[in-house]
């Protein structure tokens, strides 16, 4: 018998995203924008109504130790470390996860339009190692998250923030998401990264991404870059 494998926690039917969801996290989104003064990511850090995005469907996400994908004609990608939500279809929080919304910030940054073509692609969302439940984890805006970004062993970049910077709370998140927009029992919704690398970092082939969570574990994937 072959060795145990630890793959994706659940097949989510539908992922979604939100965005500019953290204190400060603006500021680098609009630093990587070709637009002078204010952006679109300055007016929605403001704004009553937050980004809500449609990620993957759970063919596009992959496990624990699985790869992540850089897409063929993206020259600056990164990970995005998310707390994620796993959500009944009346909005409860049944499980917490960590996900990594893999994005093609140069396709963004050339156009916002282009959003859709940076988030949603084979191997852009990364799920697991595990599920929790929201009594095991507790106060979830207490979480320390960290992203290291591994390259033939050695580390090229390490970042950390916590869950007690979101602006955009999980609450007002699910209202939004579910507001006129039914959605299935295990529908997972990534609330936000608050760590942005700069130009000067980008996703190539044999990086290794690491994600931990407190209380959610470790995530470790291979980045290959190419059709899924």
């Amino acid at each position: 018998m072959g060795g145990w494998k630890i793959t994706k926690p659940l097949d989510p039917p539908e992922v979604w995203g939100a965005g500019i969801s953290y204190e400060a996290a603006r500021g680098r989104y609009t630093e990587d924008v070709k637009d002078k003064g204010m952006t679109i990511y300055d007016m929605v850090y403001n704004a009553e109504r937050p980004e809500i995005f449609f990620k993957a469907t759970a063919n596009r996400c992959v496990g624990h130790m699985e790869p992540i994908r850089v897409r063929s004609d993206s020259s600056w990608t990164l990970p995005e470390p998310e707390l994620g939500v796993v959500l009944s279809s009346s909005g409860r929080p049944l499980a917490f996860t960590v996900v990594d919304d893999v994005s093609a910030r140069d396709i963004e940054s050339e156009n916002p339009l282009y959003l859709p073509q940076s988030k949603i692609y084979a191997g852009s969302c990364a799920v697991g190692p595990f599920l929790v439940t929201p009594d095991e984890v507790g106060d979830p805006y207490s979480l320390e998250v960290n992203l290291r970004i591994l390259r033939g062993g050695k580390e090229v970049f390490s970042g950390r923030t916590n869950t007690s910077r979101m602006r955009r709370r999980i609450d007002e998140q699910v209202k939004y998401l579910t507001r006129d927009n039914p959605v299935p029992d295990g529908t997972l919704l990534s609330t936000g990264t608050g760590i942005v690398p700069g130009r000067d970092v980008d996703l190539r082939e044999g990086d290794v991404v690491e994600i931990t969570i407190d209380k959610l574990g470790t995530q470790v994937t291979p980045v290959v870059k190419g059709k899924g």
